[in-house]
C-alpha cells in the first residue's frame, strides 16, 4: 500500500462531506412540474409598507441621558460588601444600579450605610470585582 491511497481516501471524503453540507443548504421547496419558477424580489426593490418610524413629543418626564465617563454624578444607596475575589465595596442605588466604589472615608463609607455619594464615573479603570460601573467617591456623606 502507498502513501496514495490514505490521501485518496481523504480527499474523497472530504469532497462527499462538502457535497453533503451543500445539498443540506438547498432549498427544500420543489417547483411542480410544468411550472416556472420566478424569483423572488429582493428586499431593496420592495418600497416599504409604512413611513419610517417618527418620534412623537411625550408629555411624561424625560429620563437624563446616561452620564459620560469622568463626570461627577450624585448617586443615594446602599453600601454593601461582596466576598467576591477577596471583597469589593459596592453601592446598590435607590434606582436599581450598582456601582463599584473606589476610595472615601472609610469610617463613612462603610457596610449598611445609606449615603448620598457624589463621584466620578472611571471606566478607564479594570477591576477583578467587575460588580459594575467603577465610581470614584468624591463625596458621601448619610442620606
Amino acid at each position: 500500500m502507498t502513501t496514495r491511497a490514505p490521501l485518496t481516501h481523504l480527499l474523497l471524503t472530504g469532497t462527499l462531506l462538502g457535497g453533503l453540507l451543500l445539498a443540506a443548504c438547498a432549498p427544500t421547496e420543489e417547483p411542480e412540474v410544468g411550472s416556472s419558477v420566478t424569483p423572488s424580489p429582493s428586499a431593496a426593490s420592495v418600497p416599504p409598507s409604512r413611513p419610517p418610524f417618527t418620534p412623537k413629543p411625550s408629555m411624561s418626564p424625560q429620563i437624563p441621558p446616561p452620564a459620560k465617563d469622568g463626570e461627577v454624578i450624585s448617586v443615594t444607596g446602599l453600601v454593601e460588601r461582596v466576598e467576591l475575589e477577596g471583597g469589593c465595596t459596592v453601592l446598590r442605588a435607590d434606582s436599581g444600579t450598582t456601582y463599584q466604589l473606589m476610595g472615601g472615608d472609610p469610617k463613612v463609607v462603610k457596610p449598611g450605610a445609606t449615603l448620598r455619594i457624589q463621584g466620578r464615573l472611571r471606566s478607564d479603570i479594570m477591576t477583578i470585582c467587575q460588580m459594575g460601573p467603577v465610581l470614584e467617591v468624591v463625596t458621601a456623606q448619610p442620606s
